[in-house]
């Protein structure tokens, strides 16, 4: 008798520890949003989620991987979650969200020798872009996505965003689909002016996410959604419009 409580009471240690464990958080080396720099992860997306766990309490792992590795994971294993991701439809059901973390804009950008084949309106330039040969996109991203069900044919799916901006230059890609601040902050790591590209066709505005895995408890899920509400209101309150 006093051996089965034993085992009924290290079954429900066990049953505990692992409900209560730490969240497992998994990101990608994508500056200037989540990247290493002399081993250290920063940017605007480790900053905010760090901000985060410190309002509950908690201290997470966070793994950088590739990004299709990382959504994998995220997807799967529970008491896990993956920053920064833009919340699609598609996406919508396969996560549990914690967001807006923060806001980007995506276009699609040309070089300069280019420009003159996108001088009509939006629409117009969007269509023009689905004439070209290659239309460079993160693989697995939002903009493929988003592309795909605008109907795009040319687009060329690339795992290391990091040399992007060099491919574009050197005329391996027509177009390069990307935010703004990445794509100044490439310019800037290039050593070229961010006139030598521009932005051709604006696709909209991206709010970034931190999304749990569906089997993550969510009651964790509302803790750090919580936490964020609570920093958000904190920071309005000192920065009145």
């Amino acid at each position: 008798m006093m051996l089965k409580k034993l085992l009924c009471s290290l079954a429900f240690m066990v049953f505990l520890s692992e409900n209560v464990r730490a969240v497992e958080l998994y990101t990608e080396d994508f500056a200037p949003y989540n990247y290493l720099e002399n081993g250290v992860l920063t940017g605007i997306g480790p900053k905010i989620v760090r901000a985060l766990a410190k309002e509950i309490g908690e201290e997470p792992k966070i793994s950088v991987l590739p990004w299709v590795r990382a959504y994998k994971y995220a997807q799967e294993r529970p008491n896990s979650a993956i920053f920064s991701i833009v919340r699609t439809p598609k996406r919508e059901a396969e996560f549990q969200w914690v967001g807006p973390l923060y806001t980007v804009r995506v276009g699609l950008y040309a070089t300069h020798e280019n420009n003159h084949l996108y001088l009509g309106n939006n629409d117009e330039n969007l269509e023009q872009a689905r004439k070209v040969g290659d239309v460079a996109v993160q693989l697995g991203g939002a903009g493929e996505e988003l592309l795909t069900t605008l109907q795009f044919k040319n687009l060329n799916p690339i795992l290391n965003v990091n040399k992007s901006l060099f491919l574009l230059l050197k005329g391996r890609y027509d177009l390069l689909e990307t935010s703004d601040v990445f794509m100044a902050y490439m310019a800037q790591e290039e050593g070229v002016s961010e006139s030598t590209v521009s932005e051709v066709a604006f696709m909209g505005q991206y709010d970034m996410y931190l999304a749990f895995s569906n089997s993550t408890p969510v009651e964790t899920v509302e803790k750090w959604q919580n936490a964020l509400d609570g920093i958000t209101q904190k920071s309005e309150a000192n920065n009145p419009s």
